[in-house]
Formats: C-alpha cells, structure tokens, sequence
C-alpha cells in the first residue's frame, strides 16, 4: 500500500474554495486509481490496524508509530511522502524551517512584529479593519488573516461573533492532538551504532499527572543533525502524551514550587530509564529542559496544549476546514485548526490558500 501511495501526488493546486467541476473531475481522475486503497484503510486507526499482527513487538511497533487513533491510510500517506522525499524531518528542526518562510517575507517587504499579543480582531460593519494588541494599541490593515490559535480566534478575539457550522462542530466534538510534556537532554558524548528512534519499555510505569502513566518511552536520538548539538554532543527528546493539561496548567498558575518539582521529578525519571536501556548517560548529562502542556500553552497559546490541531480519524475523515467565517468580510484562518491533520508541509498549503483568494477577491 506505502509503495502504491508514493505516486500519488494529492495537494491540489488551487485553494478548495476556487475549485471548479473541472478541477474535481482531475482530482478524480488521479485519486481513481488509489480508490480500493481509500477504501479498505480510511475506516480503520493506527490502533486497530496494530491490532491485525500477532507479534506483540510490531503490533506495539505499528500502535505507537504514529497517533494511534489517527486514520491509517494518512500514516501510510506520510511515510510514502517521506520514502520520496516530498516530506521528512528538516535539518535544524522547524525553527529554521520557519526563518527560511520569514526572512523570505521580509525580502518581500514585509514586518514582523514580536512580543505583541493579538488581543481583538476590529471588525466595522462586517468587515476586518485591524487588530487590537495586549498594550491596547490599534494596527489597522485591508485584510486580516489568523494563523494563531483557532479557538482563541474565534471565542476571544472574535468574542463568539462570528463562525461557521463546520467550525463549531470541530470545536464541539472534534479529537485533537493531544498535548505533551517534551523531555530533552543534552549529553556529552555520541550515539554511533544506535538508530536515530527507539521505543522501550520501562522497568516501572511513569507516572506522568494525575490522569496519565505510561510503560513504554519513545525516545528520539539526534544524532543525525548536527545543528542541535557541538560535535561529540548529542541531543536526546522524549515525548510523553497526555490529555491532562489542565493538571499542568494550574500547576503553572497556582503552585510555581511544585510544578517546577514535577518536571524535575519527570527529567530524572527519564535520565534514569535511559541509563537503563542505553548505559553511560548520567555521568554524561550537561542539559535538560522539561517543556508541559503549560508551556507549550504559553508561548503558543493552542488550544488544550495540543501540539498540532485536529486528529484525522476514522470518523471525522481529512476534509478540510473553511478558510472564512460566516458574515465576517476581509478575514482569513489558516494554520492546523483549519489544514486537518497539521505539520508544517499542511498548514504551508494553507497559507497558500488564503493569498489565493485574496487575489481572486482582488
């Protein structure tokens, strides 16, 4: 199926909303052959594919590879993407992948503007005029668009004014990516031998918050950038799911002490596990930073610290969201809470979207 995937060249051209009866039918025609295909994994997760092997080792294997609820056709998708190149992971992590779109947009003779919170989108007769920052100050512009948070778009700077039925329904019932609490250790030696990702088990469940243990760690060993680490260095991740953000959120508000307790609590939890699988780590370790849902909700501010936005899942599918709101003129969305299934290529594509109807609306 992975093979059969690595041909089909899905990204449409044109924004969705521009699509003609003509551009669909060519849609169709390329999706015709991977018909059989769509049709046996959409309605199955990761999770209930894992279920099919009787290993126990690649049943775990394929269960935790990616989101386990995740649609399996998607997963299948990506790693058909990455076996051509069309996806894979960027030397130098997402913020370089970020500078690049930036400086380009700078190069164009565009601005950017940092440590000015968006607090409301001004909205006159109908209409997008400007934003409104933490400092009270007013920047108005022709066209608005948010790539920020969705939930907080809509319900805090649009005040519940303005949306669409396909939009609440998402915030309604729609799963997300869950949050994580991210684990990364800088260590004072090298990894030659081991491969660049290993899922372990631990000795003993770790418990996370009050809502979430785990048995097995997915550690990432980076030692295949060296941009992440000075020679004979190497930088180790961990992510750890949970659902529980608001166990780290009033951590974070209400008892500074003891939040800062519990992620040292988890970083030593984890040193420890990898000096059991890996050996000579902690005598080694010149780094840790401990990132929670908290975090990632104060410098991101997304909705339930979820690390992407919505879940692609048997039920929900990979339609995409509507890039506008019902009765709200000259603005915009596009990010994850709008490119169903997130990650950079994802919302790249819907950024390209939104200046595609701008220029038809011109």
């Amino acid at each position: 199926a992975i093979r059969q995937l690595a041909s089909l060249n899905l990204p449409s051209e044109k924004a969705e909303e521009l699509t003609n009866l003509w551009d669909r039918m060519k849609t169709a025609w390329k999706v015709l052959p991977y018909l059989g295909l769509f049709g046996k994994y959409m309605r199955l997760s990761n999770k209930a594919y894992a279920r099919r092997f009787n290993n126990p080792l690649l049943r775990k294997a394929i269960h935790n590879l990616f989101e386990p609820d995740m649609v399996v056709i998607f997963s299948m998708m990506t790693l058909a993407w990455m076996h051509t190149r069309t996806a894979g992971y960027p030397i130098g992590g997402s913020m370089r992948f970020a500078l690049k779109v930036a400086r380009r947009y700078q190069r164009l003779g565009g601005k950017t503007h940092f440590h000015c919170r968006v607090d409301k989108i001004l909205v006159e007769d109908g209409q997008a005029v400007g934003i409104q920052l933490a400092d009270g100050s007013r920047h108005f512009a022709d066209y608005v668009i948010s790539a920020a948070d969705g939930h907080s778009t809509i319900f805090k700077m649009l005040e519940g004014k303005y949306s669409n039925p396909k939009l609440l329904k998402a915030f309604e019932s729609r799963p997300t990516f869950p949050a994580l609490v991210f684990v990364a250790i800088g260590v004072g030696r090298t990894f030659e031998g081991e491969p660049h990702s290993l899922l372990f088990p631990l000795c003993a469940p770790l418990q996370v918050d009050s809502q979430t243990a785990v048995d097995d760690l997915y550690l990432r060993i980076h030692n295949f950038d060296p941009s992440l680490a000075p020679k004979g260095k190497t930088l180790l991740t961990v992510m750890i799911e949970t659902h529980n953000y608001q166990f780290w959120q009033t951590l974070y508000e209400e008892s500074p002490e003891q939040y800062q307790a519990e992620k040292e609590r988890i970083a030593e939890t984890v040193i420890h596990a990898l000096e059991h699988r890996l050996g000579n780590i902690q005598a080694h370790v010149e780094m840790t930073d401990v990132a929670t849902p908290a975090t990632f909700i104060h410098y991101t501010n997304n909705w339930k610290g979820s690390f992407e936005g919505w879940l692609i899942t048997p039920e929900n599918g990979m339609q995409q969201l509507p890039h506008q709101l019902d009765g709200l003129d000259n603005f915009y969305l596009c990010g994850h809470w709008v490119a169903v299934g997130g990650g950079l290529p994802t919302v790249l594509l819907s950024g390209r979207d939104v200046a595609q109807l701008i220029c038809h609306k011109d």
